[in-house]
């Protein structure tokens, strides 16, 4: 199947509001108390918007930075609501992983966004601290975040789920309503807050996992009108899909979504919304969420919640319409979000790399451990230093395997620069004359694992000495 073109991702419904700066949770009120909805619609390709992140190395499927060059923002206070059905208000949080501004060259980078499973009555945002941190060594700024859990239902329940919370089914629509007003507040406060966090709100992205996936997958796609014909009754439980928790008038554009084991209420969200790339992970036999047209929570034959449409239809649907889908479905499994996080992260990266590079092509694999690369994806000169940055060299991935790619950056002059690599007795194994710039593919094969140092040295200006570790 032809890959699907990238572009016309639909702008988020936007706020005709008024600042008010003594609200500590960065709440806009309304000019005259009446809120005002426009959807505008972003037209033109993505790679027109994004080509200044296809860069070689970076958003690939190793890490660009190292785990100790990743600033961790913690306890971030996005806003605040209601919990339904309880009246209790809840303060809602996120976690912020990003490449320390310091030393990543780029002053914007794109931003995803990851939402926690949990049947939307369990789970915590720090269950996706390690996916935030290992897109945050790739390039991206990655946050984590809390929403309104609970619909009245024992978390305990296990397979006996049906027994116990089926009469609530009801609920759960609202509770799974909710979690989209959650993450699309999130989503604005980031664009708000875009100068602080060094992230571009033209490139957005949303993932999650089970009930963390079902709601990002209609953040990205979802109007009020669809949301109504699912649950009638939210408005009224909950208030409109982009109202409570925070009303800050922020754009952005969503340009794909990572979908693991996640599923849509109504396939006609498609129809309504312009073409989304999303990569999808799923069991085939899962019960929880279906991979194809099946009940939620459906083990043991529950029909009592409501019918979803998973990753199978989804795929489907973006044939008939051209969008970019990327398939990994494992065979003959009954389980549920069973996909490594190996495999997650090295597909999901490379995947969102073709958006940003506007190459965006449909695949499927059924091969649960099957990888990517995208390393030499895009410009080698795309790089730009910070300005009055030091000369310095970096080194990716690191530990490396085979092979390692090598930046030198900062250097003012054009002259070659000796690049030299000692291991731990001091013995010189490697020397070479690299120009400067980025993205030189260096060759490891035939070092054994260990710890080396590597030094660069041009016109006689000895740069700071960095380590490197062969696995």
């Amino acid at each position: 199947m032809a890959g699907g073109s990238i572009g016309f991702h639909p702008l988020p419904f936007r706020k005709i509001i008024k600042f008010d700066d003594d609200n500590p949770y960065n709440m806009i009120k309304p000019t005259s108390g009446i809120l005002f909805f426009l959807v505008f619609f972003c037209l033109g390709q993505a790679s027109a918007q994004s080509g200044e992140y296809c860069i070689q190395g970076r958003f690939a499927e190793a890490p660009y930075f190292t785990a100790n060059e990743i600033v961790e923002v913690k306890d971030v206070t996005y806003g605040a609501a209601m919990r339904w059905p309880s009246s209790v208000v809840d303060t809602l949080k996120m976690d912020v992983y990003m490449p320390d501004p310091g030393i990543d060259p780029l002053a914007e980078r794109p931003f995803i966004l990851l939402i926690h499973g949990g049947a939307f009555y369990g789970g915590q945002r720090q269950d996706m601290q390690f996916l935030c941190q290992e897109y945050a060594r790739r390039g991206y700024v990655a946050a984590t975040m809390s929403y309104r859990l609970g619909w009245e239902c024992d978390p305990n329940s296990g397979l006996l789920i049906c027994f116990f919370c089926g009469p609530l089914a009801d609920k759960l629509k609202v509770a799974a309503y909710r979690s989209v007003q959650d993450t699309r507040a999130a989503l604005r406060y980031m664009a708000f807050h875009a100068g602080d966090y060094g992230i571009d709100p033209d490139n957005f992205f949303v993932g999650g996992t089970s009930a963390g996936s079902v709601a990002a997958i209609h953040a990205a796609f979802l109007d009020q009108d669809q949301a109504d014909l699912f649950c009638p009754d939210c408005v009224t439980a909950v208030g409109q899909l982009d109202s409570n928790v925070n009303m800050i008038q922020a754009p952005y554009t969503i340009q794909g979504v990572v979908n693991n084991c996640g599923a849509v209420m109504n396939l006609d969200i498609f129809e309504a919304g312009l073409p989304m790339p999303m990569i999808s992970f799923h069991d085939d036999g899962d019960c929880v969420v279906p991979s194809g047209y099946g009940y939620a929570l459906g083990c043991l034959n529950c029909q009592d919640f409501f019918l979803a449409h998973g990753s199978k239809e989804m795929k489907a649907k973006s044939e008939d319409t051209g969008n970019c889908f990327e398939m990994n479905l494992r065979l003959n499994s009954l389980n549920h979000c069973s996909y490594p996080n190996a495999t997650i992260i090295s597909r999901s990266s490379c995947f969102l790399k073709s958006i940003l590079c506007g190459t965006c092509e449909s695949a499927s694999s059924n091969d649960v451990n099957n990888t990517a690369s995208c390393m030499e994806l895009g410009d080698p000169t795309a790089v730009v230093d910070q300005e009055g940055g030091n000369p310095g060299i970096r080194i990716y991935p690191n530990p490396a395997r085979g092979q390692v790619w090598m930046d030198l950056h900062g250097f003012t002059s054009d002259t070659a620069v000796r690049m030299e690599v000692f291991n731990s007795l001091g013995v010189r194994v490697i020397q070479q004359q690299l120009l400067p710039g980025g993205h030189h593919d260096i060759s490891v094969h035939h070092l054994m694992p260990g710890l080396y140092t590597v030094f660069a040295v041009q016109d006689n200006l000895l740069v700071p000495p960095q380590t490197m570790i062969i696995e």
